[in-house]
Order: C-alpha cells, then sequence, then structure tokens
C-alpha cells in the first residue's frame, strides 16, 4: 500500500487519537492526548495537542479525532472552528474515518481547519515520519552491522587478527551473507541531505520490500504497512548483528555507540 504509516482504520477513537499523537510526535512535533486548555468560556480537552516548537511562532495544532462510521456534520466543525478560535490554534484537523460531510468541507474553505481520514494524514504527513523517524531508527539499529560488513573499518581490522582460522572463515561467510544487505540499510538511513534524488523516499511498500529483498535473497518480508516494516527490519538486523557479536564474543564497536 501507497504512503502507509499503519492501518488507516482504528477499531476505536481512543485508538485513532493515540495513533495520530504518535505520528505527530515521530515527526518533530510535542505533541499529547487530551490535553486540557484554558479558554475564555473555561477548560477545554483537546484530542491531540501538538506544537512544533522548532518553527519561530511555535504554531499550534489541534485536532478534534472522530471515528464515526458516516460523514462529519457542518454543526461539528461550527463548533471546533469555535475551540480553535478560543485556544489560539493556528491549524485544525477534524480526522475521522469518513471525512466531512459537503456542507463542512465548503465551510473549511475559508477556515485554518481542514477535514481529513487517518489515511489522508498518513499520507501528508509520511514524507517527514520517514525521514525523521523510519530512516534514525533504522540508523540507530544498523550502525554496528554496517561497520561488520563494510569494505574497509580500521577499528574491525585488529579483532580480525585475534579470530581463529574457523572464526575468520564464519566471519566472511556472514559478510558475504549480510554485506548487500548492510548497504542497503545504510542507504534507507541516509539522510535527505546526502540523497540527490528525492525518490528515496519510498512510495509503495511491496516496491520497497522488493528491493529490500533483493538484497538478501533469504528474505521474506510480510508486512502490510510501514510501521511494521520497520519493527521487521530493525529484528533483521539485531538478528544479523548478533551473528558478528557472537564470533567476537562482544560488539565490537559498543563503545562508538555510546
Amino acid at each position: 500500500m501507497k504512503k502507509m504509516i499503519e492501518n488507516p482504520f482504528p477499531t476505536t477513537w481512543q485508538a485513532l487519537q493515540e495513533q495520530v499523537n504518535n505520528i505527530l510526535n515521530e515527526i518533530g512535533l510535542e505533541s499529547e492526548v487530551g490535553k486540557a486548555i484554558s479558554t475564555p468560556r473555561g477548560t477545554v480537552e483537546i484530542d491531540v495537542f501538538a506544537i512544533d516548537t522548532k518553527s519561530i511562532d511555535k504554531i499550534k495544532y489541534i485536532i478534534e479525532c472522530k471515528n464515526w462510521a458516516s460523514a462529519i456534520p457542518q454543526t461539528v466543525v461550527h463548533a471546533f472552528t469555535t475551540v480553535m478560535h478560543e485556544s489560539g490554534g493556528n491549524i485544525g484537523y477534524i480526522i475521522s474515518k469518513g471525512g466531512l460531510q459537503a456542507g463542512a468541507i465548503e465551510y473549511t474553505r475559508y477556515t485554518n481547519i481542514q477535514g481529513l481520514t487517518f489515511l489522508e494524514f498518513q499520507r501528508k504527513y509520511f514524507t517527514p515520519w520517514f525521514d525523521n523517524y523510519f530512516a534514525p531508527s533504522i540508523d540507530a539499529r544498523a550502525d554496528a552491522l554496517v561497520q561488520y560488513t563494510e569494505p574497509f573499518n580500521s577499528r574491525r581490522t585488529k579483532y580480525l587478527d585475534k579470530l581463529s582460522d574457523i572464526e575468520f572463515l564464519e566471519y566472511e561467510k556472514l559478510c558475504e551473507r549480510y554485506a548487500l544487505f548492510g548497504v542497503m540499510m545504510c542507504m534507507i538511513s541516509a539522510p535527505p541531505l546526502f540523497q540527490k534524488d528525492r525518490k528515496k523516499v519510498p512510495d509503495d511498500i511491496e516496491e520497497f520490500k522488493s528491493k529490500i529483498s533483493n538484497s538478501q535473497n533469504s528474505l521474506n518480508l510480510k508486512s502490510v504497512y510501514f510501521r511494521d516494516l520497520l519493527n521487521e527490519l530493525l529484528a533483521l538486523i539485531d538478528e544479523a548483528t548478533d551473528e558478528f557479536n557472537n564470533i567476537f564474543k562482544k560488539n565490537i564497536f559498543a563503545q562508538q555507540n555510546v
């Protein structure tokens, strides 16, 4: 599925809130669920409240989550407009299962409020999520694996000299097995600044899985969504790294990771 972080159809509104909140935190905002805010008419509880602390004006996001089967009517948007105004929100989202009714959509055209399904929300923020969460998570976990398999590494060389002939052969077999996989993980985790082609952010998970599998013939990636794929890859990285660690009796790059 294209640009799908996770299942776009949460079973409950609480799950929807949590998933929206997680994504906002993972892209670098400071977000929380059930935020109590003082307004001229008293305290109101915001489903998801987020601040972009890196922006000059500390942009505030006010988000209402409605996991309704039917489209959201204009009356809900009217009430949300009042909350936006009184809370000082800069950007407002009403995130729902079925989107907004036609009248509600027309009304939001003239406001700083946008109605989105959870699928649309994920696609809107997929690139920053991939760049700020998916790729850095791979980078942090794959550091040792990349160093074990890269062509030259001075720190590794002095440990290789201490291996027995049998251990060295085992090491070479692991390198042969995981070298391309290590390169692929390195390519995934490279910051956008070092990527000439912005297509580095994948569009389709099946296509992306196929490229990864080509680097490791034994892989059978089963994930449907990118969050699941991340967890699947992290587990594979850990497994491969442990195989190298077992040969050297420890993670020889552990001090560099502290």
